[in-house]
């Protein structure tokens, strides 16, 4: 039987005043504001999050100081049914209206100039996009953090794939979306049907969540609002951040990708994108010492707090013309993992890779500059009793253990391709996609995982994506969305590609037959096939390709190989 820590809310700084704003409906959301004495005239900084506005998780009061410090009144406010706030604890389905009602309620304050912008990470990131899709005109920015307007949902592509249910969504309803309060708990893993180890969880605790049952009711209505609610919204300038490591990138590229696309918010558009994972950890850092946490250590998150918060107010000042120029930013800022930091008009930036590698079986599984001549096949079988480990404990914190991966390419199960040693440096920059011409079942799951292989052996993640077939296929091609990367492969290194059936437990195995792997028993060992060389060869491109350009409607009739 799962341990459990149930955390209620911290004490209130004395330094913020506590105050309960009514919504729409009378429900009440407690919030922190913290301003001058006496208080200033002045734009506001607005945090919307689930994690409770006082705890150190999410270090709030620093956050709200530190804002405070650079000429921006702060509030920090719970959002609805979560620690201090009234309301029902319900996953994304207020955060729209209520961020509208907060933010008139800001305005309306004699210390708030009429200017509102909002700033925040995962789930209080997505509270930002959620208050900018309400169209509330006083909101002048947003600049979310490491998230996406779908966050936590399983996007589908259109082309009889999508991706690999992440199991954190459900993890996340079980701990941080029971009640006000959050629950500490780990998972047995092990357990079959993987829904066996909530419901054993549920019934200690003598309490169940309305958000988690949700998800075995048909269509949950527990999830956002679609991408289009945002794109119909009255544009707004938005700086998202994406972390090369962060396993919630996927929505972040989403959402950029469509707005990239859409003649009013391309031009509000700005990205900055860095070496980080979902928890802020870097990778120049990694793996984290003790006195590089900034989740345990002072000192340590007071070094974290100028990168982690100055982009932001370098933005809102240019935007509300406290400082800088707007215009003058640039639109793309990005980090190359191991190299140093650039800037473009545009992402993928005009000077992307446009590399090709193309899987090559003889004499043994490759990445090659040019396509073989002649087909042939490369294998591996799916057991779903020995699933393929994740990398590292903590899907979030990706970097603070930053684990050697080299073990898994011995596996049965795994499929790895290496390409040459570089002779130089050589920067892999631009969008990150595996085409594959795949023979596999309806309900089978594809996990690629791009690696760098350094001279001793090591081999470290550099990017990784996913895709479950709706369809059969039987030689068709299969896209892979790797995202993208900008990643300097040092000399002597060399690039590989693990391509496999399972990655657990970041996300959910395969279920027998394609049934509800939540819900049904482990299925039968199978292999499954990859058709390489000839004219059209499995291949990995890294450049301005988009992966949705890729993309084709399935083809059910017929072989098309």
């Amino acid at each position: 039987m799962p341990n459990i820590k149930r955390v209620g809310p911290a004490a209130v700084p004395e330094d913020a005043e506590q105050v309960m704003i009514p919504m729409r409906d009378g429900v009440r959301l407690a919030a922190d504001v913290y301003l001058d004495g006496p208080p200033r005239t002045g734009p506001a900084v607005l945090v919307r999050l689930p994690y409770d506005k006082n705890g150190a998780y999410c270090f709030m009061p620093e956050i709200g100081r530190y804002f405070l410090a650079r000429g921006y009144n702060v509030v920090v406010q719970d959002v609805r049914g979560k620690f201090r706030s009234e309301g029902a604890t319900e996953f994304a389905l207020h955060e729209a209206d209520d961020g509208y009602d907060t933010i008139q309620w800001v305005t309306e304050q004699p210390w708030c100039d009429g200017d509102v912008v909002m700033w925040g990470d995962s789930y209080y990131g997505y509270t930002a996009i959620a208050a900018a899709i309400s169209g509330h005109p006083a909101l002048k920015a947003i600049s979310p953090r490491v998230t996406g307007s779908q966050l936590s949902t399983v996007l589908e592509y259109g082309d009889g794939t999508r991706d690999v249910e992440q199991t954190s969504r459900k993890f996340y309803y079980a701990s941080h979306y029971v009640d006000a309060d959050r629950y500490e708990w780990e998972p047995d893993w092990n357990r079959r049907p993987l829904r066996d180890t909530f419901e054993r969880f549920f019934d200690r605790l003598g309490r169940r969540s309305a958000n988690f049952d949700g998800e075995f009711e048909g269509e949950s209505r527990f999830v956002p609002p679609p991408l289009k609610a945002l794109l119909a919204s009255p544009p707004v300038p938005a700086l998202y951040t994406i972390g090369w490591f962060d396993n919630c990138a996927v929505w972040s590229w989403h959402d950029v990708r469509a707005l990239s696309r859409d003649p009013g918010w391309a031009s509000r558009l700005h990205l900055r994108l860095e070496a980080i994972d979902h928890e802020n950890y870097r990778l120049g850092d990694a793996p984290i010492a003790p006195h590089d946490d900034h989740a345990d250590d002072a000192d340590a998150l007071e070094r974290m707090l100028p990168g982690y918060l100055d982009p932001a107010v370098e933005f809102f000042d240019a935007v509300l013309g406290r400082s800088g120029d707007l215009a003058a930013l640039p639109r793309v800022r990005y980090e190359v993992c191991h190299g140093e930091w650039s800037q473009s008009d545009a992402w993928p930036p005009r000077e992307a890779s446009g590399l090709e590698y193309h899987l090559s079986a003889d004499p043994f599984p490759s990445l090659t500059a040019e396509a073989v001549p002649e087909t042939s096949v490369l294998r591996w079988v799916h057991d779903p009793s020995d699933l393929v480990p994740s990398a590292g404990p903590n899907p979030f914190a990706v970097l603070f253990d930053w684990p050697d991966l080299a073990s898994a390419g011995q596996r049965p199960d795994v499929l790895r391709c290496t390409g040459p040693a570089a002779g130089a440096d050589l920067d892999l920059v631009g969008a990150a996609t595996l085409l594959l011409r795949l023979k596999a079942p309806a309900g089978a799951h594809v996990h690629a995982r791009l690696l760098d292989l350094a001279p001793d052996g090591r081999a470290f993640l550099i990017a990784g994506g996913q895709v479950r077939l709706d369809v059969p296929l039987a030689g068709e091609e299969a896209v892979v969305d790797l995202q993208s990367v900008a990643y300097r492969l040092r000399a002597g290194h060399r690039l590989a590609l693990d391509i496999m059936s399972s990655d657990f437990p970041y996300f959910v195995a395969e279920g027998a037959d394609g049934a509800d792997p939540w819900t049904s028993p482990s299925g039968e060992p199978a292999t499954r096939e990859i058709t390489v060389g000839g004219p059209r060869s499995s291949c990995l491109r890294i450049g301005r390709w988009h992966p949705e350009h890729l993309r084709r409607a399935p083809e059910r009739d017929g072989d098309t190989s």
